[in-house]
């Protein structure tokens, strides 16, 4: 039966709806199905409606073009270039890691999360669950071996906006202005030239992206949190309020997530953040660690409590640095968050952003076996918090 329930939502969210693209009517009629689904075993469940950007690629474009202006400002005042340099840059990373800065000014749409709640008698801590539902785009770079360089790629675009910043002010405090050759003009306008054709790729790329299933990305997660809250209906956690959280807008640069964070005020101390993400196919771990730009530790409670019963389970760690997943964003703000996910031999998720993401590429007992895997981590984890 529990089989059998899993291929059910996996047909009508990857099978009957042809996509799930944030902010689009489709996305809308997964959230839909997902309460349904959530209101069968709680009456604690609602859709939280809510705006955000559509397309992070011209964000990020925009904060590479900007260096353009860095650079140019610098013939005349390269002081005051190197610092608006480093605010640029500054405000970059601190985008890239889930604050809202210059995207706040960008056009928004209308999305929504959709969230269930199982409230003990009296909580100790707070966990939640949670898998976005949402699907992505297949595009240039999610073509199969080329996914690899998007990490690089992101390394060398850091390294070019520190350049062209550094050369700005290695010019205002008179540093090698006085060799035969304006080295650090070169260097400088070589990584605006590096930068501004990431930047003119992002544009071109994004309108050239198609419309995904995503059956492993993420139906699979979606499919797993239902069939964990059926148990959790059952069974419930007794010292814990339990949050399952289906998110969307994952592909606007993780704004679920980011709107789960920011709305509700969460003890960091007492909270546990447990993703479930392209669970469907690959083979199951837990991440240790995960971030593309620097390596972010999981919750240490969290891995211990996975370690404990991963062998049951025939789960093992891993480290994610390729591609952000929807933890990006709890783990750089200093939530104590873990992801489970199914990997491929070079530490891909499985089909990510590619039109061959379909139902048939997708297990249905390796699904249940990561709901499976997910309740007894967090039934171990509980059981370590009370003996502490």
């Amino acid at each position: 039966m529990s089989l059998e329930r899993i291929r059910h939502d996996m047909m009508f969210l990857a099978g009957q709806l042809m996509h799930r693209s944030a902010q689009t009517q489709e996305e809308r009629r997964a959230a839909e199905y997902i309460l349904g689904r959530f209101k069968e075993h709680t009456l604690n469940a609602e859709i939280d409606d809510f705006y955000s950007i559509d397309n992070f690629s011209y964000l990020f474009a925009s904060y590479y073009g900007e260096f353009l202006v860095v650079a140019l400002f610098a013939f005349w005042w390269p002081l005051m270039a190197g610092l608006y340099g480093t605010g640029i840059l500054i405000a970059y990373l601190a985008e890239f890691l889930g604050f809202t800065v210059f995207s706040r000014f960008m056009p928004h749409y209308e999305t929504q999360n959709v969230m269930a709640r199982f409230l003990a008698p009296r909580p100790e801590h707070l966990f939640i669950i949670t898998a976005y539902y949402d699907s992505g785009y297949a595009g240039p770079m999610t073509q199969p071996g080329r996914i690899r360089w998007i990490r690089p790629i992101h390394h060398l675009v850091v390294f070019c906006m520190v350049i062209v910043t550094a050369s700005c002010f290695t010019e205002a405090l008179g540093v090698f202005t006085d060799t035969a050759q304006p080295y650090a003009l070169y260097v400088r306008w070589a990584s605006v030239l590096c930068l501004l054709s990431v930047a003119a790729f992002l544009f071109i790329s994004s309108s050239q992206t198609d419309d995904i299933r995503g059956a492993n990305n993420n139906a699979s997660g979606v499919a797993a949190l239902l069939n964990l809250c059926e148990r959790l209906a059952r069974q419930p956690i007794e010292t814990a309020d339990v949050w399952l959280v289906a998110a969307g807008s994952q592909e606007a640069w993780m704004s679920g997530i980011h709107r789960l964070l920011k709305s509700n005020r969460l003890d960091e101390e007492q909270t546990y953040i447990l993703n479930l993400e392209a669970v469907g196919a690959g083979t199951l771990h837990y991440l240790t660690g995960e971030g593309m730009l620097n390596l972010m530790p999981a919750s240490k409670d969290m891995v211990s409590a996975a370690e404990k019963v991963a062998g049951e389970f025939n789960v093992t760690p891993a480290v994610l640095r390729h591609v952000p997943s929807a933890m990006h964003i709890p783990l750089a703000h200093g939530y104590r968050a873990m992801s489970i996910m199914g990997l491929d031999k070079n530490r891909f998720p499985v089909n990510w952003n590619c039109v061959a993401d379909l139902v048939t590429a997708v297990e249905e007992p390796m699904i249940e076996r990561a709901s499976l895997f997910a309740e007894a981590t967090l039934r171990h984890l509980q059981a370590e918090l009370l003996n502490k």
